[in-house]
Formats: structure tokens, sequence, C-alpha cells
């Protein structure tokens, strides 16, 4: 009877177990392998369509993104399925980079399938800890502004980003994956709005909206492309510049379908987040268009002329006096053109041309207020220090100059007096602001120039005025 009742407990716990392992997943097969046996190759990954995008990874993209740009206009972006292959090779959200590429990223595509690849592509989250992507269905995985294609289209553009050992790139200011990089201003060509002589945030030209310059305010990529142009390779005179592809062939692709330009030429629309004056054409004789390639730039940066309503891709409008504020010296009845940008060609003309004007508000390349021709800046802070046109509230003591039409700024050998030439005669301040002492010239007398030469009995002061030294 004993042996009865140890056959049954026997049979129901086979029973149980079997009704167990009845409701766990599906397990494959393992097989075992002696460790000695391995040669360091990483654990399988599952890849169903054989399309070099793990499973895992197109799961996680594998869902529908259904979106409405801002002019009402439906998006709807299809994800990635592990079991076609083709979708490896589409890019949906039209910024330039398949899926295989965006899977791949910081690693070219030809590394990311090969033996250079050192590790996991993506990058690995500092804060969260989670590895990241550039996502197939939205065209600025970063939200910063820049399309995933235009930022690697940069990047690749800077000098020592690609690692050709590991083929692997590393961008400062173009990451896709980095949120940040889209409010930098790079190429410091924004507008010193307030003329302080410091370009802050606000007046800063950012890299985000240099891309996307002169697009229509409903510009979505996924709808409309990227912002370039772009003739396909069988066709002749193929100057690329600036470049469109080079690693990244898909790019050319990508660019906008439903916008012409005129030139012909590869190129990226809006200015250059890299170079501080863009201008790449111009106008032949005022008629035929041509490009400025290799040289580039007009003499005035990009945000002073964007701030201003001229064209900061247009080299032609440097020599333009569009608010006609020139002056007839000669009486003739005419105010001859600027012929060049030349100084000398500048000083003949009687325009008051836009590089004229822009150049009225520089000093060796530094924004000044009006009337100062300088300003002292403490370097360990970046602190700049100004001197006022009269005196202060802060007593009859308080440094000044004597009037606002600065010639010429000299200091003395000791560094303890700043010698200021004005239309009127010359202010000397105290530096330590201890005060200031005014000189005048005779009535009816005008400062041109000065120099300051020190000499064994102190300084002398050589005065240029419209009545002779």
């Amino acid at each position: 009877m004993r042996g009865k009742q140890t056959t049954l407990v026997v049979a129901i716990a086979m029973v149980s177990g079997l009704l167990l392992m009845s409701q766990m997943p599906a397990v494959s097969q393992v097989e075992n392998v002696f460790p000695g046996d391995t040669e360091g190759e990483g654990p399988p990954v599952t890849d169903t369509d054989g399309d070099g995008i793990p499973d895992v990874h197109e799961n996680l993209f594998s869902s529908w993104v259904n979106s409405t740009a801002v002019d009402g206009r439906e998006i709807n972006i299809e994800g990635l399925d592990r079991n076609i292959s083709s979708d490896a090779e589409t890019d949906r959200d039209r910024d330039g980079m398949n899926a295989s590429e965006e899977y791949c990223w910081p690693y070219s595509f030809e590394a990311c399938f090969s033996t250079l690849r050192v590790g996991l592509p993506g990058e690995l989250n500092p804060v969260t800890g989670l590895r990241e992507y550039l996502d197939p269905r939205s065209s600025d995985t970063d939200n910063d502004g820049m399309p995933d294609g235009y930022e690697v289209a940069m990047c690749q553009r800077q000098p020592g980003a690609y690692d050709l050992t590991i083929g692997k790139y590393s961008c400062e200011g173009f990451n896709p994956l980095n949120g940040s990089d889209g409010g930098v201003d790079l190429d410091n060509d924004g507008f010193d709005i307030d003329r302080d002589g410091i370009n802050d945030l606000h007046e800063e030209l950012t890299s985000a909206e240099e891309y996307i310059f002169g697009a229509d305010q409903n510009w979505t990529t996924e709808l409309d492309g990227l912002r370039c142009t772009y003739s396909p390779p069988e066709l002749p005179n193929q100057t690329h510049w600036p470049s469109i592809g080079y690693h990244w062939p898909n790019i050319g692709d990508a660019c906008a379908t439903n916008y012409t330009v005129e030139f012909g030429e590869d190129m990226w629309l809006g200015t250059d987040p890299t170079n501080g004056d863009s201008d790449w054409y111009y106008l032949d004789s005022g008629i035929e268009l041509k490009t400025t390639h290799p040289v580039s730039g007009d003499g005035i940066p990009d945000g002073w002329e964007i701030h201003f309503q001229l064209n900061p891709n247009n080299r032609s409008d440097r020599l333009l006096d569009a608010d006609d504020d020139g002056w007839d010296r000669d009486r003739n009845g005419v105010i001859s053109a600027d012929q060049s940008p030349s100084p000398i060609d500048l000083m003949i003309g009687e325009e008051l041309s836009n590089i004229q004007e822009y150049i009225t508000y520089q000093d060796n390349g530094n924004y000044v207020r009006a009337g100062l021709k300088q300003v002292g800046v403490d370097s360990t802070e970046g602190t700049l220090f100004e001197y006022p046109h009269s005196l202060s509230s802060e007593g009859e003591n308080a440094p000044s100059i004597m009037d606002p039409d600065v010639i010429s700024l000299e200091l003395d050998d000791e560094g303890e007096q700043l010698y200021v030439g004005t239309r009127l005669g010359v202010s000397i301040i105290q530096l330590d602001m201890s005060g200031s002492f005014d000189h005048y010239l005779p009535s009816g007398y005008e400062l041109t120039d000065m120099l300051l030469i020190d000499q064994p009995s102190g300084e002398l002061i050589l005065m240029s005025t419209n009545r002779g030294m």
C-alpha cells in the first residue's frame, strides 16, 4: 500500500511540473560551449530579417508616429518592422539618414558593420544611464532645431571629427543626440544690438537659426525635406559647394523637392553656421548670378545683415546705399557710387554703402558705443569699462571727457593716465579714477589727430588741427 502511495505522489509531482512548464515562455535551446574555445566574440543578437539592425532596436522604434504640422498638414511616419529587411534603407523622416545610418550613429555606416566598431552604437545618457539612438521616425531627434542629417553633415566638415581607426564621429556643436548645441553661435556672427561690446544670448545668431534662415514659417522637414538643393551625380558640372553628402550619400536625396534655386549647384540653403560671413553668390554687373566658391563673404557678418534686412548670402549688397544717405562732396548734383570695398575706393565714392555703415560700428573688430573709439576690458572677467562723455552724478572729480567726438586715445608709459583727444581738445583721465583734467584748444581750432611722445622731462602731446600742428 505504501508503495502505491509513493508512486501516486511522484506522478502528481511530474504532472504539476509539466503544467508549470507549459505556462512559461518558449526558451531557445542553449548549447554549452567550453570557455576556452571562445574568441572573445559578443553574445548572439537576434536579427530576424537579416538587415543588420537587431530586433530589439527595431522593436524600440516600431510604432507609428502621427502628428500635425503648424499649418495643419498631417504627419504620419511608419515605424520599423523586424520582419521586413527593406526598411533599413528607408528615410521616412526625410532627414537625410536611412534607418541603418541612424542605428549606427555615431559610427559611420561602413564601420558599423565591420570589425572597426569597438562598442555599441548610440550614446549613453549620463543623467538617465540609458543608451539613446537617433529616431528614424523623427527628423530632429534631439529637438534642437537642426535635423539629424544636417548635424552629421556639419559634423563631418569639422577637422578631426572622424576617427578613422574606429570609424566614429565626435562633434562639438553638431551632435544630433545633444539638444543644447542648436542654441550655440559657433561662428560668433550675431549682432550686438545694444552696442555694449558683448553679444548676449538674445543677440547671438545660433546654428539652428542659421539652418532655418529664409525658410517659410511652416517648414516641416518630414514633409518638405532638408533645406538644401542637390543635383543627381549623373548630371555634369558638379561643384558640390558646400558638401551635401560625402560620407552620408542619402542626404542629397532628402533635399527639398518643392524649393528651386537659380544657381544649379549643390548647396545648403540658409546661412553657414561654421562661417560668420556666409555670402556665397553675387550679381555680375547687376544681372547674372554667380557663385563665389571657393571664397565667400562680403566683410559684413551674417547677424548684422539679417538685423538690417540685407541678404547674408548675397555679396553684391555690400556696395549698395539702400537708405540713400551718402554725401555729394563735390556738389555736382550726383552722389557717386562706391566701386569696390577697398578703403581707397570707399573714400572716393560718395555713397555711404552698407559696408561703410557696418565699419562705423567697429574698432579693431569690436562693437562700441557711438563716440567712443575704444573701451577698457578686464581680461580676467570680460568686464567692460566705459569712460563717460560728461561729468557723472558721482561728483566733480568723477572721470569724464570734454566732448563725445573722440579722435584718439593714448596711454602714458606708466599706465596711469589716459589721454583722450577729442574734437575740442584733450581730456586726461587718471586711471585710478581719482578724476580727469580738460585742456581746451583755442576757439576755432578742432583736433584732427593726436600723438603722445614720451620724453625724459615728461609726455609731449603732438596735435594736428584744422589750422596746423
